[in-house]
């Protein structure tokens, strides 16, 4: 299962920083909104095609109603974030000039000359913003984005495909350094879809959910697990303090 997010999630991600960059360089953005969406729909029939076979391969046929509303929903999210996109990419470029006129305002070393030759070293007729550039202003960012989105997508289906055959699953994690504490707290323990476990954080704030769900971001995922699995029943955990 973890091959499949490993696999396929990329893809996503890519296609989500091709978009950002086209906003951020002012590139022809009808042609970059029509390539996003049509990579999103190819994500999406992609992502379900696989943990269908997956699914299939053990013995489980799916209900492919179930999945295309999930598609479907995950779709809407990813055409809005296509249209909030640029005001977030706008705000950011903002940032980065109004810092570089703090930095002429309390550096006593760098002149209105220096200031003014970064922020308008643009080409004539050329977007001003392409002097910052993207790869070290946003690249990053709209990467960290469209991964969870990707993720986001992975952990829907995948538990709409669970819940057709079981009411139960173990917690899974990516097992890498991004997994939260929480989570790592998690993992392997086995949860009731109606009854998921509740994360406290340090902050106060607390969230309860399934795999992916339970806070945003989460890259976690279920794995079915048979009837006779014991299930943890109201289950909390609680952030703990990095030692320093």
């Amino acid at each position: 299962m973890i091959d499949i997010f490993e696999n396929i999630s990329p893809r996503w991600k890519n296609a989500v920083k091709t978009y950002a960059s086209d906003v951020w360089n002012k590139r022809d953005i009808d042609k970059a909104r029509k390539l996003y969406n049509d990579k999103a729909l190819l994500f999406s029939r992609s992502y379900r095609l696989a943990l269908e076979k997956h699914y299939r391969e053990k013995g489980m046929n799916v209900y492919r109603g179930t999945l295309d509303g999930k598609m479907q929903e995950w779709l809407q999210r990813q055409y809005a974030l296509r249209d909030t996109l640029p005001g977030i990419i706008e705000q950011r470029q903002t940032e980065i000039v109004q810092k570089e006129i703090e930095r002429f305002k309390n550096d006593e070393s760098y002149t209105a000359q220096q200031m003014l030759n970064k922020i308008y070293e643009a080409k004539e007729n050329e977007n001003v913003y392409k002097v910052f550039s993207f790869k070290d202003h946003f690249k990053n960012k709209s990467e960290q984005i469209g991964d969870e989105n990707a993720y986001d997508l992975g952990t829907k289906i995948n538990e709409g495909i669970i819940t057709q055959f079981s009411d139960r699953y173990y917690w899974r994690t990516q097992k890498d350094t991004r997994v939260r504490s929480t989570h790592q707290q998690l993992a392997d323990k086995c949860f009731l879809f109606n009854d998921p476990p509740t994360e406290k954080l340090l902050n106060g704030k607390s969230y309860t959910g399934n795999p992916g769900a339970i806070s945003w971001g989460c890259r976690c995922w279920a794995e079915i697990a048979p009837a006779r699995a014991k299930v943890r029943r109201h289950y909390v955990v609680y952030e703990k303090k990095k030692k320093n």
